[in-house]
């Protein structure tokens, strides 16, 4: 389930604000045309707040930007080292350095 999921973009805030100004638009026009409160676009634009799946669609389609990272498309097989056939987190876990 979780597989098909994409994540929000680590710089979203930045994506957000970039295409507002590009296309001329205050925050509050911005706001307006979403048709949700001022606060919440300067909170995003902060990186204070994640926009729910609701928002991040809203921006995406009146910013002509995508927020999203994605998932990982390739497969990922999980082997143990363990004979015994159980799995220990080492085995499972993926560090993000």
């Amino acid at each position: 389930m979780f597989d098909e999921m994409d994540e929000v973009a680590q710089d979203y805030d930045q994506r957000i604000r970039e295409a507002r100004e590009s296309s001329g638009m205050s925050q509050e026009d911005l706001a307006r045309k979403l048709n949700e409160k001022a606060s919440l676009i300067r909170k995003l634009e902060r990186g204070d707040t994640l926009p729910t799946d609701e928002i991040q669609k809203k921006l995406e389609r009146e910013l002509g930007i995508s927020l999203s990272e994605g998932g990982s498309s390739e497969e990922t097989e999980w082997s143990s080292g363990s004979s015994q056939g159980s799995y220990t987190l080492g085995d499972v876990v993926e560090r993000k350095d």
